[in-house]
Protein backbone atom coordinates (compact mmCIF):
# COMPACT_ATOMS: atom_id res chain seq x y z
CA UNK A 1 0.00 0.00 0.00
CA UNK A 2 1.57 3.40 -1.06
CA UNK A 3 2.49 5.65 1.63
CA UNK A 4 2.77 8.37 -1.29
CA UNK A 5 -0.90 8.80 -1.52
CA UNK A 6 -2.86 12.15 -0.03
CA UNK A 7 -4.95 11.17 2.91
CA UNK A 8 -8.62 13.66 1.47
CA UNK A 9 -10.19 15.58 3.88
CA UNK A 10 -12.97 13.99 5.92
CA UNK A 11 -16.48 14.91 4.83
CA UNK A 12 -19.37 15.64 7.10
CA UNK A 13 -23.22 15.83 5.23
CA UNK A 14 -24.59 19.42 5.05
CA UNK A 15 -28.00 18.57 6.41
CA UNK A 16 -29.27 21.71 4.14
CA UNK A 17 -28.76 19.73 0.97
CA UNK A 18 -31.07 16.70 1.98
CA UNK A 19 -33.39 18.92 2.57
CA UNK A 20 -35.05 18.08 -0.75
CA UNK A 21 -35.03 14.14 -0.13
CA UNK A 22 -35.65 14.56 3.48
CA UNK A 23 -39.40 16.25 2.28
CA UNK A 24 -40.24 13.84 -0.42
CA UNK A 25 -39.31 11.05 2.05
CA UNK A 26 -41.60 12.62 4.79
CA UNK A 27 -44.53 12.99 2.39
CA UNK A 28 -44.16 9.17 0.83
CA UNK A 29 -44.15 8.19 4.43
CA UNK A 30 -47.13 10.46 5.71
CA UNK A 31 -48.97 9.25 2.31
CA UNK A 32 -47.97 5.73 2.46
CA UNK A 33 -49.01 4.98 5.83
CA UNK A 34 -52.21 6.88 5.52
CA UNK A 35 -52.60 5.15 2.24
CA UNK A 36 -52.12 1.99 3.91
CA UNK A 37 -54.30 2.16 6.67
CA UNK A 38 -57.28 2.72 4.24
CA UNK A 39 -56.69 0.10 2.68
CA UNK A 40 -56.42 -1.80 6.54
CA UNK A 41 -60.28 -0.83 7.09
CA UNK A 42 -60.98 -1.44 3.71
CA UNK A 43 -60.02 -5.29 3.35
CA UNK A 44 -57.45 -6.43 6.08
CA UNK A 45 -56.55 -9.44 4.12
CA UNK A 46 -55.54 -7.55 1.18
CA UNK A 47 -53.50 -5.15 4.14
CA UNK A 48 -52.15 -8.33 5.00
CA UNK A 49 -50.23 -9.32 2.19
CA UNK A 50 -49.62 -6.08 0.76
CA UNK A 51 -47.97 -4.58 4.16
CA UNK A 52 -45.88 -7.94 4.25
CA UNK A 53 -44.72 -7.81 0.59
CA UNK A 54 -43.50 -3.74 1.86
CA UNK A 55 -41.63 -5.13 4.23
CA UNK A 56 -39.96 -8.01 2.32
CA UNK A 57 -38.89 -5.84 -0.27
CA UNK A 58 -37.06 -3.42 2.25
CA UNK A 59 -35.96 -6.29 4.33
CA UNK A 60 -34.11 -8.48 2.11
CA UNK A 61 -32.67 -5.26 0.60
CA UNK A 62 -30.92 -4.13 3.71
CA UNK A 63 -29.87 -7.96 4.50
CA UNK A 64 -27.97 -7.25 1.09
CA UNK A 65 -26.45 -4.46 2.69
CA UNK A 66 -25.35 -6.02 5.59
CA UNK A 67 -24.23 -8.73 3.90
CA UNK A 68 -21.72 -6.58 1.54
CA UNK A 69 -20.63 -4.66 4.42
CA UNK A 70 -19.39 -8.37 6.11
CA UNK A 71 -18.00 -9.43 3.34
CA UNK A 72 -16.10 -6.18 3.10
CA UNK A 73 -14.08 -7.05 6.70
CA UNK A 74 -14.33 -10.86 5.94
CA UNK A 75 -12.02 -10.41 2.88
CA UNK A 76 -10.07 -7.46 4.06
CA UNK A 77 -11.21 -5.70 1.06
CA UNK A 78 -9.66 -2.25 0.29
CA UNK A 79 -11.86 -0.96 -2.89
CA UNK A 80 -14.61 -0.84 -0.65
CA UNK A 81 -13.11 1.41 1.76
CA UNK A 82 -14.28 5.01 0.17
CA UNK A 83 -18.20 3.93 -0.26
CA UNK A 84 -18.23 1.66 3.35
CA UNK A 85 -19.62 4.09 5.31
CA UNK A 86 -23.08 4.45 3.18
CA UNK A 87 -22.74 0.45 2.91
CA UNK A 88 -23.21 0.46 7.05
CA UNK A 89 -25.43 3.21 7.26
CA UNK A 90 -27.86 1.38 4.57
CA UNK A 91 -27.17 -2.15 6.71
CA UNK A 92 -27.27 -0.23 10.21
CA UNK A 93 -30.98 0.18 9.50
CA UNK A 94 -32.27 -3.13 10.38
CA UNK A 95 -32.21 -2.30 14.15
CA UNK A 96 -35.37 -0.47 12.95
CA UNK A 97 -36.93 -2.48 10.73
CA UNK A 98 -38.81 -5.07 13.86
CA UNK A 99 -40.46 -1.60 14.13
CA UNK A 100 -42.17 -2.68 10.59
CA UNK A 101 -43.12 -6.25 11.31
CA UNK A 102 -45.77 -5.28 13.91
CA UNK A 103 -48.56 -4.94 11.51
CA UNK A 104 -47.56 -8.09 10.14
CA UNK A 105 -47.50 -9.89 13.63
CA UNK A 106 -50.95 -8.35 14.01
CA UNK A 107 -52.15 -10.23 10.91
CA UNK A 108 -50.58 -13.53 10.94
CA UNK A 109 -53.19 -15.09 11.32
CA UNK A 110 -54.73 -13.83 8.51
CA UNK A 111 -51.27 -14.46 6.34
CA UNK A 112 -50.76 -18.34 7.57
CA UNK A 113 -52.68 -20.94 7.51
CA UNK A 114 -50.99 -22.83 9.19
CA UNK A 115 -51.29 -21.47 12.59
CA UNK A 116 -55.13 -22.16 12.46
CA UNK A 117 -54.93 -25.62 10.34
CA UNK A 118 -56.45 -28.71 11.94
CA UNK A 119 -53.43 -31.59 12.03
CA UNK A 120 -56.53 -34.43 11.29
CA UNK A 121 -57.13 -32.68 8.22
CA UNK A 122 -54.00 -31.09 6.96
CA UNK A 123 -51.58 -33.34 6.91
CA UNK A 124 -48.22 -31.60 6.63
CA UNK A 125 -49.44 -30.14 10.16
CA UNK A 126 -49.66 -33.69 11.04
CA UNK A 127 -46.06 -34.76 10.46
CA UNK A 128 -43.00 -33.10 10.83
CA UNK A 129 -43.57 -29.83 9.57
CA UNK A 130 -45.82 -29.08 12.83
CA UNK A 131 -42.19 -29.64 14.74
CA UNK A 132 -40.80 -26.14 12.87
CA UNK A 133 -44.35 -24.54 12.29
CA UNK A 134 -45.32 -23.90 16.08
CA UNK A 135 -46.33 -20.23 17.25
CA UNK A 136 -43.67 -20.55 20.06
CA UNK A 137 -41.23 -21.07 17.80
CA UNK A 138 -42.13 -18.78 15.23
CA UNK A 139 -42.33 -15.77 17.58
CA UNK A 140 -38.36 -17.00 18.96
CA UNK A 141 -37.42 -16.86 15.26
CA UNK A 142 -38.52 -13.49 14.46
CA UNK A 143 -37.24 -12.07 17.53
CA UNK A 144 -33.69 -13.80 17.02
CA UNK A 145 -33.29 -12.60 13.29
CA UNK A 146 -33.93 -8.83 14.35
CA UNK A 147 -31.92 -8.97 17.42
CA UNK A 148 -28.96 -10.45 15.50
CA UNK A 149 -28.98 -8.89 12.73
CA UNK A 150 -29.89 -5.46 14.37
CA UNK A 151 -27.09 -5.80 17.38
CA UNK A 152 -24.20 -7.12 14.21
CA UNK A 153 -24.98 -4.35 11.95
CA UNK A 154 -24.99 -1.63 15.01
CA UNK A 155 -21.95 -3.03 15.82
CA UNK A 156 -20.31 -2.38 12.50
CA UNK A 157 -20.87 0.76 11.71
CA UNK A 158 -20.19 1.54 15.72
CA UNK A 159 -16.76 0.55 15.55
CA UNK A 160 -16.31 2.29 12.25
CA UNK A 161 -17.17 5.50 13.13
CA UNK A 162 -14.95 4.81 16.82
CA UNK A 163 -11.84 4.44 13.76
CA UNK A 164 -12.93 7.53 12.47
CA UNK A 165 -11.44 8.95 15.63
CA UNK A 166 -8.92 7.43 16.90
CA UNK A 167 -7.42 5.30 14.30
CA UNK A 168 -7.14 2.63 16.56
CA UNK A 169 -6.11 -0.87 14.51
CA UNK A 170 -8.42 -2.74 17.16
CA UNK A 171 -11.48 -1.63 15.73
CA UNK A 172 -10.35 -3.00 12.54
CA UNK A 173 -9.84 -6.25 13.89
CA UNK A 174 -13.05 -6.53 15.97
CA UNK A 175 -15.09 -5.41 12.58
CA UNK A 176 -13.22 -8.17 10.80
CA UNK A 177 -13.99 -11.14 13.85
CA UNK A 178 -18.03 -9.65 13.91
CA UNK A 179 -18.43 -9.62 10.28
CA UNK A 180 -17.32 -13.11 10.08
CA UNK A 181 -19.84 -14.27 12.44
CA UNK A 182 -22.32 -12.00 11.06
CA UNK A 183 -21.97 -13.71 6.96
CA UNK A 184 -23.27 -17.36 8.51
CA UNK A 185 -25.71 -15.29 10.61
CA UNK A 186 -27.37 -13.61 7.73
CA UNK A 187 -27.19 -17.00 5.98
CA UNK A 188 -29.31 -18.23 8.66
CA UNK A 189 -31.95 -15.19 9.11
CA UNK A 190 -32.41 -14.71 5.52
CA UNK A 191 -33.55 -18.10 4.72
CA UNK A 192 -35.43 -19.25 7.62
CA UNK A 193 -37.22 -15.79 8.15
CA UNK A 194 -38.17 -16.28 4.00
CA UNK A 195 -39.28 -19.62 4.86
CA UNK A 196 -41.34 -18.33 8.00
CA UNK A 197 -42.48 -15.29 6.09
CA UNK A 198 -43.08 -15.88 2.23
CA UNK A 199 -42.76 -19.37 1.36
CA UNK A 200 -44.93 -19.98 4.27
CA UNK A 201 -47.71 -18.06 2.92
CA UNK A 202 -48.54 -21.84 1.44
CA UNK A 203 -46.96 -24.09 4.27
CA UNK A 204 -48.13 -26.93 1.57
CA UNK A 205 -45.16 -25.81 -0.32
CA UNK A 206 -41.61 -27.51 -0.69
CA UNK A 207 -38.24 -25.80 -2.20
CA UNK A 208 -35.13 -26.77 -1.29
CA UNK A 209 -33.61 -23.55 -2.68
CA UNK A 210 -35.59 -20.64 -1.51
CA UNK A 211 -32.92 -18.96 1.07
CA UNK A 212 -30.55 -19.38 -2.22
CA UNK A 213 -33.02 -17.68 -4.00
CA UNK A 214 -33.56 -14.69 -2.09
CA UNK A 215 -30.15 -14.25 -1.12
CA UNK A 216 -29.29 -13.64 -4.76
CA UNK A 217 -32.03 -11.04 -5.70
CA UNK A 218 -31.32 -9.14 -2.38
CA UNK A 219 -27.25 -9.10 -2.92
CA UNK A 220 -27.94 -7.85 -6.20
CA UNK A 221 -30.71 -5.26 -5.29
CA UNK A 222 -28.76 -3.76 -2.47
CA UNK A 223 -25.66 -3.21 -4.68
CA UNK A 224 -28.16 -1.30 -7.00
CA UNK A 225 -29.16 0.79 -3.96
CA UNK A 226 -25.70 1.26 -3.35
CA UNK A 227 -25.23 2.55 -6.60
CA UNK A 228 -27.51 5.22 -6.49
CA UNK A 229 -26.92 6.47 -2.60
CA UNK A 230 -22.92 7.15 -3.83
CA UNK A 231 -23.92 9.08 -7.14
CA UNK A 232 -26.41 10.90 -5.47
CA UNK A 233 -23.91 12.03 -2.73
CA UNK A 234 -21.46 12.36 -5.58
CA UNK A 235 -23.62 14.71 -7.05
CA UNK A 236 -24.14 17.23 -4.35
CA UNK A 237 -20.42 17.39 -4.64
CA UNK A 238 -19.40 14.66 -1.60
CA UNK A 239 -17.43 11.46 -2.00
CA UNK A 240 -14.70 13.06 -4.90
CA UNK A 241 -12.56 9.83 -3.74
CA UNK A 242 -15.02 7.63 -5.29
CA UNK A 243 -13.70 6.98 -8.99
CA UNK A 244 -14.66 5.13 -12.32
CA UNK A 245 -12.79 2.34 -11.32
CA UNK A 246 -14.81 1.76 -8.34
CA UNK A 247 -18.04 1.73 -10.03
CA UNK A 248 -16.63 -0.49 -12.34
CA UNK A 249 -16.46 -2.41 -9.53
CA UNK A 250 -19.81 -2.11 -8.36
CA UNK A 251 -21.20 -2.73 -11.64
CA UNK A 252 -18.79 -6.25 -11.85
CA UNK A 253 -21.29 -6.95 -8.73
CA UNK A 254 -24.74 -6.43 -10.69
CA UNK A 255 -23.82 -8.14 -13.35
CA UNK A 256 -22.77 -11.50 -11.09
CA UNK A 257 -25.54 -11.36 -9.14
CA UNK A 258 -27.51 -11.02 -12.55
CA UNK A 259 -26.32 -14.20 -13.49
CA UNK A 260 -26.23 -15.98 -9.98
CA UNK A 261 -29.71 -14.94 -9.45
CA UNK A 262 -30.76 -16.22 -12.99
CA UNK A 263 -28.86 -19.66 -12.31
CA UNK A 264 -30.88 -20.08 -8.99
CA UNK A 265 -33.94 -19.26 -10.52
CA UNK A 266 -33.48 -21.15 -13.08
CA UNK A 267 -32.53 -24.35 -11.47
CA UNK A 268 -35.01 -24.04 -8.66
CA UNK A 269 -37.81 -24.14 -11.80
CA UNK A 270 -36.01 -26.64 -13.38
CA UNK A 271 -35.69 -29.52 -10.46
CA UNK A 272 -39.51 -28.09 -9.43
CA UNK A 273 -40.69 -29.00 -12.81
CA UNK A 274 -38.57 -32.17 -13.55
CA UNK A 275 -39.51 -33.93 -10.22
CA UNK A 276 -43.30 -32.85 -10.91
CA UNK A 277 -44.42 -33.24 -7.33
CA UNK A 278 -47.32 -31.91 -6.32
CA UNK A 279 -46.01 -29.99 -3.02
CA UNK A 280 -43.59 -28.41 -5.19
CA UNK A 281 -45.00 -27.96 -8.38
CA UNK A 282 -48.02 -25.59 -6.91
CA UNK A 283 -45.97 -22.52 -6.87
CA UNK A 284 -45.15 -22.11 -10.14
CA UNK A 285 -48.74 -23.48 -11.16
CA UNK A 286 -50.47 -20.38 -9.87
CA UNK A 287 -47.70 -17.87 -11.63
CA UNK A 288 -47.37 -19.71 -15.00
CA UNK A 289 -50.69 -19.25 -15.55
CA UNK A 290 -53.41 -17.06 -16.60
CA UNK A 291 -52.05 -13.41 -16.34
CA UNK A 292 -49.37 -13.57 -13.80
CA UNK A 293 -47.81 -15.60 -16.29
CA UNK A 294 -47.15 -12.31 -17.91
CA UNK A 295 -45.33 -11.12 -14.77
CA UNK A 296 -43.22 -13.94 -14.78
CA UNK A 297 -41.65 -13.63 -18.35
CA UNK A 298 -41.30 -9.88 -17.40
CA UNK A 299 -39.38 -10.65 -14.33
CA UNK A 300 -37.03 -13.61 -16.22
CA UNK A 301 -36.24 -11.49 -19.33
CA UNK A 302 -36.22 -8.02 -17.62
CA UNK A 303 -33.82 -8.99 -14.96
CA UNK A 304 -31.61 -11.58 -16.56
CA UNK A 305 -31.48 -10.73 -20.27
CA UNK A 306 -32.51 -7.11 -19.98
CA UNK A 307 -29.46 -6.35 -17.58
CA UNK A 308 -26.94 -8.93 -18.48
CA UNK A 309 -25.69 -7.79 -21.74
CA UNK A 310 -25.23 -4.18 -20.69
CA UNK A 311 -23.59 -4.83 -17.92
CA UNK A 312 -21.02 -7.19 -19.75
CA UNK A 313 -19.47 -3.62 -21.14
CA UNK A 314 -17.01 -2.24 -19.23
CA UNK A 315 -17.73 1.58 -20.66
CA UNK A 316 -21.37 1.88 -19.78
CA UNK A 317 -20.29 0.45 -16.04
CA UNK A 318 -18.16 3.54 -15.88
CA UNK A 319 -20.74 5.65 -17.48
CA UNK A 320 -23.81 7.03 -15.73
CA UNK A 321 -25.84 4.23 -17.40
CA UNK A 322 -24.92 2.27 -14.30
CA UNK A 323 -27.66 4.48 -12.46
CA UNK A 324 -30.52 3.30 -14.86
CA UNK A 325 -29.15 -0.03 -14.16
CA UNK A 326 -29.46 0.21 -10.82
CA UNK A 327 -32.82 1.84 -11.07
CA UNK A 328 -34.38 -1.12 -12.86
CA UNK A 329 -33.02 -3.74 -10.70
CA UNK A 330 -34.76 -2.67 -7.75
CA UNK A 331 -37.84 -2.33 -10.02
CA UNK A 332 -36.80 -6.38 -10.76
CA UNK A 333 -36.67 -6.57 -6.69
CA UNK A 334 -40.24 -4.94 -6.54
CA UNK A 335 -41.67 -7.04 -9.54
CA UNK A 336 -39.47 -10.18 -7.81
CA UNK A 337 -40.90 -9.80 -4.20
CA UNK A 338 -44.45 -9.20 -5.69
CA UNK A 339 -44.77 -12.31 -7.28
CA UNK A 340 -43.77 -13.76 -4.58
CA UNK A 341 -46.41 -12.77 -2.12
CA UNK A 342 -49.39 -11.31 -4.15
CA UNK A 343 -50.37 -14.34 -5.84
CA UNK A 344 -50.89 -15.97 -2.71
CA UNK A 345 -53.58 -13.26 -2.20
CA UNK A 346 -55.06 -13.42 -5.65
CA UNK A 347 -54.33 -17.01 -6.90
CA UNK A 348 -56.79 -16.37 -10.09
CA UNK A 349 -54.85 -13.82 -11.54
CA UNK A 350 -53.24 -9.97 -11.85
CA UNK A 351 -55.10 -7.75 -9.54
CA UNK A 352 -54.97 -4.12 -10.07
CA UNK A 353 -56.32 -3.53 -6.66
CA UNK A 354 -53.64 -5.41 -4.86
CA UNK A 355 -50.81 -3.27 -7.19
CA UNK A 356 -52.28 0.14 -5.95
CA UNK A 357 -52.98 -1.25 -2.66
CA UNK A 358 -48.90 -2.08 -2.11
CA UNK A 359 -48.03 1.37 -3.02
CA UNK A 360 -48.99 2.89 -0.13
CA UNK A 361 -46.78 0.31 2.40
CA UNK A 362 -44.07 0.85 -0.10
CA UNK A 363 -44.03 4.61 0.41
CA UNK A 364 -44.78 4.72 3.76
CA UNK A 365 -42.03 2.06 4.71
CA UNK A 366 -39.38 3.46 2.41
CA UNK A 367 -40.10 7.07 3.33
CA UNK A 368 -39.51 6.19 7.02
CA UNK A 369 -36.15 4.49 6.32
CA UNK A 370 -35.55 7.31 3.81
CA UNK A 371 -35.66 9.42 7.01
CA UNK A 372 -33.44 7.42 9.11
CA UNK A 373 -30.92 7.06 6.76
CA UNK A 374 -30.57 10.50 6.09
CA UNK A 375 -30.28 11.19 9.85
CA UNK A 376 -27.28 8.26 10.40
CA UNK A 377 -25.60 10.37 7.27
CA UNK A 378 -25.08 13.40 9.84
CA UNK A 379 -24.00 11.48 12.26
CA UNK A 380 -20.63 10.25 10.94
CA UNK A 381 -17.99 11.25 8.57
CA UNK A 382 -19.51 10.10 4.97
CA UNK A 383 -16.24 7.82 4.66
CA UNK A 384 -13.82 5.90 6.61
CA UNK A 385 -10.94 8.67 7.51
CA UNK A 386 -8.48 5.91 9.41
CA UNK A 387 -9.35 3.00 7.78
CA UNK A 388 -5.75 1.26 7.28
CA UNK A 389 -6.80 0.03 4.08
CA UNK A 390 -7.79 3.67 2.61
CA UNK A 391 -4.46 4.20 0.39
CA UNK A 392 -5.52 1.38 -1.57
CA UNK A 393 -8.85 1.98 -1.92
CA UNK A 394 -8.10 5.64 -3.42
CA UNK A 395 -5.60 3.54 -5.96
CA UNK A 396 -8.16 0.84 -6.90
CA UNK A 397 -8.17 -0.75 -10.64
CA UNK A 398 -9.22 -3.15 -12.45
Amino acid sequence: MSQHIAVPNSEKFDATKGTLLRSIFSVAAAVGLLGAGVVYFANKELFAHVWLFAFMYFFTVLCGCFFWNCLHHATDSEWSVVIRRQVENLASLLKYIAIFFVPIALCVTILYAWMSADPTKDAAMAGSKSLYLNKPFFWFRAVAFFALLGAISHILRKRSVAQDHDGAAKHTFSMRLWAILGIPTLAICLTFSGIDWMKALNHHWFSTMWGVYLFAGAAGASMALIVLVVSWLRKLGYLSVVNDEHYHLMGKFLLAFTVFWAYIGFSQYMLITYANLDEETIYFRVRNTGTWNYFSHLLVFGRFFFMFVPLLFQGLKKSRFINFTAVWILLMQFLDIFLIVIPEWSPGGFSFRAALAAIFPWLGIGGCLGLLFLRHLGQGYLFPTKDPRLAGSLKASN
